[in-house]
């Protein structure tokens, strides 16, 4: 691939994604390497708040792509990079998982795409996982153009180290034009809701595998089961639960 785009901080919350990508900007200019554009911080105001979306529209960046020239500043932004994106022949965007929580490294794209599989094999982490996704995301309109692309999800809303460094390691192969890794795919994932509110501690770690009606954490003491057999992608750390804000769970299902 000759040009690739590798995006930080779309979400103004997701503090890891901005240090893996200042990181490989960094790795990458010392090597003079070609044809790799950084963009660390994407979403600068919200970055500036830590909060996810732009706080002047209050507007979720990756939710709408291809965007507006004439809307407001996140319709014009997503106008801008979608612009930008689409001259690549490969984009990485990296999140960080959500409010509280922590996940293993995965890939996450449309598999339905061959290009993307192909993405997903040349990365190299160890598991990619499909999803049609919430419309007017990067990825999604991008892959309907034709241009590989894909979101990495790394370790936490608090960046963790282990994991971040996981995904440089496999990033940096990856722009070396390492040869391709082994992956595990998985067709279906599925977020675990809970309705109650309160105290929240988990049973298992990402990465677990976990079968169905296995206890996933106790919410205010009481079991939460698994619904399913498949491997813990993210799980909700300790602490408060807010089932209006977060999920206790995610799972690729096997």
């Amino acid at each position: 691939m000759k040009k690739i785009l590798i995006l930080g901080g779309v979400h103004g919350d997701e503090i890891g994604g901005v240090m893996i990508a200042r990181e490989l900007r960094g790795w990458i200019e010392g090597k003079g390497i070609q044809g790799v554009k950084v963009i660390p911080e994407v979403n600068l105001k919200a970055i500036e708040h830590r909060v996810r979306a732009n706080p002047i529209d209050e507007k979720d960046l990756n939710r709408l792509f291809p965007g507006d020239p004439d809307g407001t500043v996140s319709q014009r932004l997503a106008d801008e990079i979608f612009n930008e994106a689409k001259k690549y022949d490969a984009v990485i965007y990296i999140h960080t998982y959500g409010t509280g929580g922590r996940c293993i490294p995965y890939m996450l794209t449309d598999l339905n795409k061959d290009h993307n599989v192909e993405l997903c094999e040349r990365v190299g982490l160890d598991y990619a996982v499909q999803t049609g996704g919430t419309d007017k995301q990067l990825f999604l309109e991008l892959s309907k153009i034709g241009v590989p692309s894909m979101i990495i999800e790394a370790g936490g809303a608090e960046w963790l180290k282990t994991e971040l460094e996981m995904i440089t390691i496999a990033m940096k192969r990856f722009i070396q034009g390492a040869p391709s890794q082994k992956v595990r795919f998985f067709n279906k994932y599925r977020w675990i809701p809970v309705e109650e509110s309160g105290t929240y501690r988990p049973n298992v770690l990402p990465g677990t595998v976990i079968k169905e009606g296995e206890v996933l954490g106790y919410l205010n003491e009481k079991p939460v089961p698994s619904p399913v057999d498949g491997l813990v992608l993210g799980i909700k750390m300790e602490g408060s639960f807010d089932p209006e804000e977060e999920n206790i769970a995610s799972i690729a299902e096997f």
